[in-house]
């Protein structure tokens, strides 16, 4: 059996390997390897993870890609992968995903909300590690295929240590193991009113690794946006 360290993990190494399997050779991608390397990175506690990234840290420079604008979590996450699983994992445009996401059609009216909707939850998906780009068409990952047929408590933390790879929020994140946080610090890119916009947004993804520092008995300061 392979075993994974947690510099594969920050290599995303396997993680694209396998989503190139799913992709181009979908007869050969395993859902029982994929989630083994999920269940290996659960044996690793938070404070491993962190030690790594104070050793390694991120030295990409923030963009105002990384300042996540969502609506609904749960559509970036769980519903995003279930929905494009149910459909084979085709391959999806901004508005077949928003399309799905809302079954009631309270978009229907509206092609450019619904297009905006779409494209605001798959990359925050992509974001989080569950869905990718390829030629103009979104798919899930390799850990997107199968993230819905694991507990709640190993998603919560992939979805947490998966943010110590993002160039914003390992930034945050190492600074509220160090002070008291304003949001608004990592924000100057972006105007005051979108600030305030993407905040909540940005606060529901952070809100992952706050509850696995709970889980893990982890003490960090307090997060704020003034």
């Amino acid at each position: 059996m392979v075993t994974f360290s947690i510099e594969d993990f920050f290599s995303k190494k396997f993680e694209k390997e396998s989503t190139n399997i799913l992709l181009e050779r979908p007869a050969y991608f395993s859902a029982i390897m994929m989630e083994n390397y999920v269940y290996q990175l659960m044996c690793y506690g938070l404070e491993e993870y962190i030690s790594y990234m104070v050793a390694n840290p991120n030295q990409i420079e923030i963009t105002t890609r990384d300042i996540t604008q969502l609506s609904s979590i749960d559509d970036c996450t769980t519903n995003m992968c279930r929905i494009m699983l149910d459909n084979n994992n085709q391959g999806f445009t901004l508005t077949e995903i928003a399309t799905n996401l809302h079954s009631d059609d309270s978009y229907k009216d509206n092609p450019v909300a619904l297009t905006k909707y779409g494209e605001n939850q798959v990359k925050t998906a992509c974001q989080m590690g569950l869905t990718i780009l390829k030629n103009e068409l979104w798919y899930l990952t390799g850990v997107g295929y199968v993230i819905n047929n694991l507990p709640e408590n190993v998603r919560t933390k992939y979805f947490a240590i998966n943010l110590l790879r993002d160039p914003f929020y390992s930034k945050v994140i190492l600074s509220l193991y160090e002070k008291e946080t304003n949001l608004r610090d990592f924000m100057g890119i972006l105007s005051e009113s979108t600030q305030k916009r993407r905040s909540s947004s940005c606060q529901k993804v952070l809100a992952f690794y706050i509850k696995q520092c709970q889980v893990e008995n982890i003490t960090i300061n307090n997060l704020t946006f003034k």
